[in-house]
């Protein structure tokens, strides 16, 4: 599991990189109701960001994994919350 912080060319690498892997988008100091996960292949997570050029050096970083299942713990233990699957990639 690798977590981006102010690391958009690395973000973007890594999802290039594990096309079968999942992500985590969420606030900065990750907010039990904002943990929305998605498949690295998700266009809402990769290509032309909604809100300006940044992935991680905004308001959000990222939590990446190449298992769904770590991304759950991480979820629990660091955030004290649960994911929600994003509706148009359907991570589950």
């Amino acid at each position: 599991m690798r977590i981006f912080e102010d690391d958009d060319a690395g973000y973007l690498a890594w999802v290039e990189s594990n096309p079968h892997g999942f992500v985590v988008n969420t606030t900065r100091k990750p907010d039990p109701r904002y943990l929305m996960v998605h498949r690295a292949t998700c266009g809402t997570i990769t290509g032309k960001p909604a809100r300006g050029n940044r992935w991680t050096t905004g308001d959000y970083i990222k939590a990446c994994s190449e298992t769904r299942a770590a991304l759950d713990q991480w979820a629990r233990q660091i955030a004290g919350g649960e994911l929600t699957p994003c509706g148009l990639c359907h991570p589950d």
